[in-house]
């Protein structure tokens, strides 16, 4: 078993069409983290037998909880006490892999044991790797967001990144990103901080947070955004492939199912 990564996942699967996904897209993923230990919640109960028998069929090293606690936050913390890697791969179960199990391991080889990486961006990478962001520059830097990032650097254009064989390597100072994804590999310990601060922070954050709901990563997401998300962490050592190696599916949201007062409801069980 990988002694490096965990993957971990805290999620719910009610909508056919994403269903569907899981079904297609699991054995993809299992070539190429069926060897890691996976870490899996699944907060429902609609398809949860199905769920199950997809993941236990696929990944030989799991662990597969039924938490029903409607808290993103409260669930996930407590995956992370069975975590015993130095390292965690949180992703989605909608990310669609386009890379071997090489390829993989190139990866892994460049930056957590060859170069000490503290976080892999896994999310978005189609956006972010491109020769404009990697000469320092935004593509559109007039915009809200852009101009955000640019305040945060101190300087425009950045340094950019530093060129790997695989990887882009850049620090946090100059992130292209404002917020800290939830879908990355990171150091452990460092994300258990990251969510025992939300936890006890969370909701006394001040700035904008467009989804203030407790059993969405997007809560997370939000409060590590700003000057709150990766400006804070200006030494942090981060990552991200080179080649358009996962996106997410979203021909059909889950969101917008699961984020309604009577879904709440259902999933409490009222």
């Amino acid at each position: 078993m990988n002694k490096l990564i965990t993957v971990m996942q805290n999620f719910i699967c009610t909508v056919p069409e994403r269903l569907e996904l899981v079904r297609r897209n699991t054995p993809k993923v299992a070539e190429v983290w069926g060897d890691c230990e996976f870490i899996i919640n699944y907060n429902h109960t609609e398809n949860l037998h199905e769920i199950h028998s997809i993941y236990k069929d696929n990944f030989p090293h799991l662990k597969f909880y039924n938490n029903l606690e409607p808290d993103w936050g409260l669930v996930t913390r407590a995956l992370l006490n069975e975590v015993k890697t130095p390292y965690v791969l949180y992703i989605n179960e909608d990310q669609e892999l386009y890379l071997s199990k090489q390829d993989w391991d190139d990866i892994v080889q460049e930056t957590l044991i060859d170069k000490d990486v503290d976080y892999i961006l896994m999310n978005h990478i189609e956006k972010y790797n491109t020769e404009t962001f990697a000469k320092g520059y935004f593509p559109n830097p007039e915009d809200q967001a852009s101009q955000i990032v640019i305040r945060n650097w101190g300087q425009y254009p950045s340094p950019g990144y530093e060129e790997g064989k695989n990887v882009w390597f850049y620090k946090g100072k100059f992130a292209p990103h404002k917020r800290i994804s939830s879908e990355a590999v990171y150091r452990t310990k460092w994300f258990t901080d990251l969510v025992q601060e939300f936890l006890e922070k969370g909701d006394d954050c001040q700035h904008d947070i467009p989804w203030r709901k407790k059993m969405i990563p997007n809560f997370y997401e939000g409060y590590y955004d700003f000057d709150n998300g990766m400006a804070r962490f200006p030494d942090l050592k981060c990552a991200m492939a080179k080649n358009n190696i996962s996106k997410q599916w979203d021909e059909v949201k889950q969101n917008r199912i699961w984020y309604t007062e009577e879904e709440e409801r259902k999933i409490k069980g009222l």
